[in-house]
């Protein structure tokens, strides 16, 4: 009985060996066969070597050395001092004590910061105009322009709360000076100058490390691109008429190969995986407040899941290489999607529920609530859920691509 299959790089047709299978064996000994010819395979195309060993690793050193500093620090402000008084020096200093912000230059103008935030030297600027003391002093309200490079809106929000935060420490400290110049004490000063004091008790990221936030999410995100390339590359090598007449003698049904094929490809994939989700924890010094097996085992599930996608998209591309721009293509969607740099819930109702249904949106929640507030099973129930149910929808889509591939049809 004799099949048809397709050529890897194009749709035509040869026959190959895809009926009665001439392999001899237990089903085992046959799984344990294509187990090792798939391992052997995987770990010995340097393409493949590269994409899922590799790439997790470079990935993950790659982000935690952008994100080594987790905090924006020292921001170039310009200053345009037009009072040139003691209270407008007082004001220059307390801005620039703070840690977040950094001289650039006493400016003539604002004219002088929009120059320098074209060419990349300042990113803020703060105003101080002409009879700030004298207004201050008769009682009147002093006035001060702050101006942002919004263009860059995470420096720009720092900016606007590290500026905010200055002025108003400036302000409560100035007010309690002249209340204790007329004989009040410094406590009850202290009390009318600032009559509400805001406690303010960040959980969870109580440095507001930007590191902790981004970096395991980012590394998972990698994880899924290079599985999926490396998954695809794979399968796509068995639609070669010489793998596909292999296939044939070795024997066993389209379920064993595909069970043998995940084993493999997830031996190779799980430890580079677990090693690189480490990393940013154990190198680059994120907090871990939960349970690594937990992590581990959501991990796994994941891992094992966007194998099969990879199938999945081998299967309807046909070739490495348009399986490879397929993946790159929709990428860059998913990511969005997936709520890491924008919430879901603030996306159109639509754009919220598609989002709600990828993977990766539950996986790098889940991590981020394991990792930071150490949350169990019982708290990442509905996200646990979600990727449960891919499992049986990526095993349907791999197993599809996979005889797709294979003309594998018993």
């Amino acid at each position: 009985m004799v099949g048809r299959g397709r050529d890897a790089g194009s749709r035509r047709c040869v026959p190959v060996a895809a009926g009665r299978r001439t392999g001899k064996g237990t089903p085992m000994s046959i799984w344990k066969r294509l187990f090792r010819r798939e391992l052997k395979r995987l770990l010995t195309d340097r393409r493949i070597l590269v994409i899922m060993l590799a790439g997790p690793l470079f990935y993950a050193f790659l982000f935690g050395g952008v994100y080594w500093n987790g905090r924006v620090r020292e921001v170039p402000i310009v200053i345009v001092d037009q009072d040139h008084s003691k209270m407008s020096r007082d004001l220059a200093h307390a801005l620039l004590a703070s840690e977040n912000l950094s001289l650039a230059f006493f400016g003539a103008s604002a004219a002088d910061f929009l120059e320098a935030a074209k060419q990349g030297r300042a990113y803020g600027c703060v105003v101080i105009p002409k009879d700030f003391e004298r207004d201050i002093l008769r009682g009147d309200q002093g006035r001060v322009a702050v101006i942002l490079d919004g263009s860059n809106i995470l420096i720009g929000n720092m900016l606007t709360r590290s500026i905010g935060a200055a002025i108003a420490t400036y302000r409560t400290e100035t007010r309690a000076r002249r209340l204790m110049a007329s004989g009040v004490s410094r406590a009850r000063a202290t009390a009318v100058a600032a009559p509400i004091q805001t406690v303010v008790r960040p959980l969870f990221n109580p440095a507001s490390h930007y590191s902790y936030f981004i970096l395991a999410g980012l590394v998972i995100v990698a994880l899924q691109q290079v599985i999926r390339m490396g998954a695809a590359i794979s399968l796509s090598l068995d639609s070669d008429p010489a793998n596909r007449s292999e296939l044939a003698r070795i024997g066993g049904r389209p379920v064993t190969l595909l069970t043998a094929k995940v084993a493999a490809t997830a031996t190779l994939a799980l430890p580079a995986a677990f090693v690189a989700i480490r990393l940013p924890f154990d190198l680059f010094g994120s907090p871990f407040r939960g349970n690594w097996l937990l992590a581990f085992a959501i991990l796994s599930v994941f891992v094992v899941t966007q194998i099969l996608v990879g199938y999945g998209v081998s299967g309807i591309c046909g070739s490495a290489l348009l399986s490879l721009q397929a993946l790159l293509l929709f990428s860059v969607p998913v990511f969005m999607l997936s709520g890491f740099t924008w919430p879901s819930y603030a996306m159109p109702g639509w754009l919220e529920t598609l989002s709600w249904l990828i993977p990766l949106t539950h996986i790098t929640d889940a991590f981020r609530r394991i990792a930071l507030m150490g949350a169990g099973v019982q708290s990442l129930w509905p996200s646990l859920a979600v990727l449960i149910a891919w499992v049986p929808v990526s095993v349907l889509w791999g197993y599809w691509g996979l005889k797709r591939q294979t003309a594998l049809n018993q």
